[in-house]
């Protein structure tokens, strides 16, 4: 009589994999934080979501039990998968074919103004002196004078 398997019945995977896929996704995260400080250019970006998706994929046959689920389920992930990268790839040749302004990208150092400052150099000097009354100054008036600031008598 052949065995007969009732697919309501859960698949048990043995103790032997789950350290195993543990090991793997160990040694990849390491591999990604050392690929991390390798400078290989316009490549960086793309070797980084390589072993994320490596994972992603170790994570979701294993531990999602998609590798011990029906094909239809397995058609349903296939696409997610499928789905994503055609994201990426969309996103990813938006990124690549966008013109950058300068010749730096993201955030650069902007030399500060001192006349923008709010009491300039010499004022920052008086303005612990004074206390409330610089702040005060630095409002336009006193409080409980009508005189412009500056005017002290």
């Amino acid at each position: 009589m052949s065995e007969h398997h009732d697919e309501n019945e859960p698949h048990i995977v043995p103790l032997g994999i789950y350290y195993a896929v543990f090991a793997t996704l160990m040694v990849m995260t390491g591999v990604t934080i050392a690929i991390a400080f390798v400078d290989l250019g316009n490549l960086n970006i793309y070797v980084a979501m390589a072993i994320a998706a490596f994972k992603a994929t170790v994570v979701v046959l294993y531990f999602m039990h998609v590798k011990y689920s029906s094909p239809l389920i397995q058609l349903a992930a296939a696409a997610g998968f499928i789905w994503l990268a055609i994201m990426l790839s969309f996103t990813s040749t938006d990124y690549i074919t966008r013109e950058w302004v300068g010749s730096s990208q993201g955030w650069a150092m902007q030399p500060i103004d001192a006349g923008n400052l709010h009491h300039g150099a010499a004022g920052d000097a008086d303005a612990g002196s004074h206390g409330a009354a610089g702040d005060a100054d630095a409002a336009g008036h006193e409080e409980g004078s009508d005189e412009p600031a500056g005017e002290h008598h």
